[in-house]
């Protein structure tokens, strides 16, 4: 019965394809130990080659008996077998991280560095239907989105993938006990101070004595969640992409369902980070409560700035430094790991359409330095002298960004500031300098859009 599912889900699932090579996580506890036999036993039929990978965690005493284990299992089979190890609990302390997190990050670290060297398509996991019920389960106790409810998918990435998805805890431990496959269990997993293991030993067969079968139903809560997430989040991708200009989020109306925004600041907040590590609900709630002028700070120091109608995600910003150099003929000079800027001779048409590029009448040295409260200049086209940080707020330039600006300038009068317009008195016509601004951090690159 277990062996059929699984099966059945490879095959309509496509989890593997025929010529793959597929490398699989295995820690000899029932759950991998029965993900490593069927996977060797369907091999031959379905026309694919396996590589067994083990992750030794150095947690236990049992932890070197455990890999040599899994190394003579492997050997059984006559398979390819990967191993490493690592001091996690080092490796949590010096990155202040809990033990479950570093354990992942290095198991999963490892898994990818095998995959890729010795040429693996896929990486299968032995996540069983259980555990899908269990994470539904710890993720709403804990407080979680739909996005966190649908908890594991069948395949993610393209590589990872999960063929006992279909198939309970009870299935596998019963037919181990069936077949006489020998396999190691953690006895931390009967530890019940550990919340997933009072969920798996006590919750839920305490609610399954009442609603049988709670496992499937939780089961197929999360897959029917999964599908209906991953649609909103290409309907949200499509939203992003309409109102995404640079790191800037434009929000022309924000009178529409507490649903949608939330949504879209969340999938902001990704496409920015990467990923949503350490963003929780109340983190997305007051980005959609910011009001136009303030800032938030998330974890990490990653400042996120309400001006007018978009959200600014600046990131982490350098530390700010004060400085001033002089410009004595064309090169490239570069500010710290601010800017890098370009200067060379330009004689002809030329356009003025960049903010990252300036066209200007003016004969070198010139000096640049930071941008000043205060600066004043006559833009292009004007008459009347302004502040830069009216021209500033005009073009919608992040307050906590003005202070790393470069401002050029000869004498005591500005030839221009990125990226605003270029001073009046110094308009080009015809010939001149050519200087082009290059932010070097990422916190500065809205600027270009």
């Amino acid at each position: 019965m277990p062996f059929r599912k699984f099966k059945e889900t490879v095959r309509k699932h496509s989890l593997i394809e025929p010529g793959d090579r597929v490398l699989v996580a295995f820690s000899a506890g029932p759950d991998s130990t029965v993900l490593l036999h069927f996977l060797y036993l369907f091999s031959e039929e379905l026309g694919y080659q396996l590589g067994v990978a083990h992750f030794n965690h150095m947690l236990r005493e049992e932890a070197e008996e455990e890999e040599e284990f899994c190394r003579r299992r492997t050997s059984e089979y006559d398979l390819p077998f990967f191993s490493a190890r690592e001091d996690v609990k080092k490796y949590a302390k010096e990155r202040g991280l809990n033990l479950e997190e570093a354990a992942r990050h290095l198991r999963y670290a490892f898994l990818e560095e095998v995959a890729k060297r010795e040429g693996y398509d896929k990486i299968a996991t032995g996540h069983t239907l259980s555990d899908q019920a269990e994470t539904l389960l710890y993720r709403m106790l804990r407080g979680s989105g739909v996005s966190g409810l649908s908890s594991i998918a069948l395949i993610k990435e393209g590589k990872y993938i999960r063929p006992l998805l279909r198939v309970s805890r009870k299935e596998i431990l019963d037919f181990l006990e069936k077949t006489g496959i020998p396999f190691i269990q953690d006895p931390s997993n009967r530890d019940l101070s550990f919340d997933r293991n009072w969920l798996r030993h006590v919750l839920i067969p305490a609610v399954e004595g009442r609603f049988p079968g709670v496992e499937e139903v939780l089961a197929r809560e999360a897959e029917i969640l999964f599908h209906e997430d991953r649609w909103i989040e290409g309907m949200m991708e499509e939203e992003l992409r309409r109102r995404l200009k640079g790191r800037k989020l434009i929000v022309d109306d924000w009178s529409q369902p507490l649903g949608f925004k939330r949504r879209l600041i969340r999938t902001f907040l990704r496409r920015m980070r990467g990923n949503l590590r350490r963003i929780n609900f109340d983190h997305i709630e007051h980005l959609v409560n910011l009001k136009p002028g303030d800032e938030y700070f998330l974890p990490g120091e990653e400042r996120v700035l309400r001006q007018g109608k978009a959200f600014f995600y600046l990131g982490k910003l350098p530390p700010l430094t004060h400085y001033r150099l002089s410009i004595e003929g064309k090169g490239i000079y570069r500010i710290g790991d601010l800017w890098e800027i370009s200067v060379e001779e330009f004689e002809g048409e030329g356009s003025f359409d960049s903010p990252d590029e300036a066209l200007v009448t003016a004969e070198l040295p010139l000096t640049v330095r930071n941008w000043r409260a205060g600066d004043r200049y006559i833009p292009l086209g004007r008459r009347e002298e302004r502040k830069l940080s009216s021209v500033f707020n005009s073009l919608g330039v992040p307050g906590p960004l003005r202070p790393y600006l470069p401002v050029f300038v000869r004498g005591d009068r500005i030839v221009w500031a990125f990226p605003l317009p270029v001073a009046e008195e110094f308009k080009y016509r015809g010939r001149g300098l050519k200087i082009k601004v290059r932010p070097l951090n990422p916190a500065l690159e809205f600027l270009h859009s």
